[in-house]
């Protein structure tokens, strides 16, 4: 899977373009109107969806649907201006790549290409597809005060002021109170601003709403102008939650966060902390059924076979020479191969939330022929 991304300028003005791939690979702009929109193609393990965009509102994607759930009847201008990636991010401003159908053309972030470089259609699709989320996806509303403090929420984000970020998120809610969106992004700039128990408590709210009809869990991955930054804010969380151990809320947030990001399998361990917490037992829940579902829809890595040790040579007896003057050297083929040592179990040490890992080998010397050779076992070490 590759996509395309543009350099994390933010850019907050309407675009009266639209740049896309063709099916050719070639870089193509066409001018729009703010009625044009395109058809985006989204897929993970047997699941498939699509999204409408309107390029002349949309600035940049702000959000993870991590179940692929997005409320179609929301019309609300923020949605438009910042939108979101069902399942996995895909960057802050993907571009787009045309899928030719026998029925319908569209696009998709996912770029997949046959061995002689030509497009491979990512899915085949029918016409009742299209006409039914293209009913569901009409023009944005007109711009409301909620949309405008949002927008100002985003901006102050962006530039790390997380408090004024925090308090905009909180009045857009106070006039959008049912927008089930809105809460997980009040809650990351509460985290980003070191308000733990307040994000936990906004988080549980929001996952409150969350049913198995409407799986509405969303991560704002891209509220941060760069990856680093997210980085840090989550181990930053993950140092004091290893702290306090006994916090749940902190066990819950940790892993709202490795979940957003993909850290599935690291995710599991605070979830259960959290889980065993009454106050938090419930929004654990919710999540780890959903970290479920996900891992069970995405293909699981190939692994091969580990290498086998050839068994050594077996040694013939060798027939004792009456009174030899000098010692006989044995021929190469009767040479002595040791058996090699078991490899020994480094300790891990601390996992971190970005991966990095060292690889040592080691060697196999025989001293001569004649004598039996020492042998060194291969050990990693990696830190995780």
């Amino acid at each position: 899977m590759v996509y395309y991304d543009r350099p994390h300028l933010i850019g907050h003005s309407y675009h009266h373009d639209h740049v896309y791939r063709d099916y050719h690979d070639r870089i193509c702009r066409r001018t729009i109107w703010p009625r044009y929109r395109f058809a985006v193609h989204y897929g993970c393990g047997p699941w498939f969806t699509f999204r409408y965009v309107y390029p002349y509102y949309h600035r940049k994607y702000l959000f993870i649907s991590l179940g692929g759930y997005w409320p179609l009847s929301y019309r609300y201008t923020r949605y438009y201006w910042y939108g979101c990636h069902p399942y996995s991010w895909f960057g802050y401003y993907p571009i787009a790549r045309e899928v030719r159908s026998p029925s319908y053309n569209y696009y998709t972030y996912n770029y997949y290409t046959t061995e002689d470089g030509g497009y491979q259609p990512v899915q085949t699709v029918n016409t009742g597809i299209f006409e039914n989320i293209a009913d569901q996806t009409a023009e944005p509303q007109e711009a409301t005060l909620a949309d405008v403090y949002f927008e100002e929420a985003v901006k102050a984000f962006e530039v790390a002021q997380y408090n004024t970020a925090a308090l905009k998120f909180y009045k857009s809610i106070e006039l959008a109170p049912n927008d089930m969106i809105l809460p997980f992004a009040y809650a990351q700039a509460l985290l980003a601003s070191r308000q733990y128990s307040k994000a936990a408590e906004v988080l549980r709210g929001a996952l409150a709403k969350v049913s198995p009809e409407k799986e509405g869990v969303f991560f704002p991955r891209g509220l941060y102008p760069n990856e680093e930054t997210l980085l840090e804010h989550i181990d930053r969380l993950a140092e004091r939650a290893a702290q306090f151990s006994f916090d749940a809320d902190l066990q819950l947030l940790l892993g709202y966060q490795l979940l957003g990001i993909g850290q599935h399998d690291r995710a599991v361990e605070p979830l259960m902390n959290a889980g065993r917490d009454l106050e938090n037992a419930k929004a654990a829940a919710v999540l780890m059924e959903l970290l479920q579902k996900i891992k069970k829809a995405q293909p699981e890595p190939k692994t091969s076979a580990p290498a086998q040790t050839p068994a050594p040579a077996p040694v013939k007896p060798a027939t004792p020479a009456p009174a030899p003057i000098k010692p006989q050297t044995p021929a190469p083929s009767e040479a002595i191969v040791p058996e090699p040592a078991p490899a020994t179990t480094p300790k891990v040490g601390k996992a971190t939330i970005q991966d990095r890992s060292r690889t040592l080998g080691g060697a196999m010397v025989i001293t001569s022929l004649c004598a039996l050779g020492t042998s060194f076992g291969i050990g990693h070490f990696v830190r995780g």
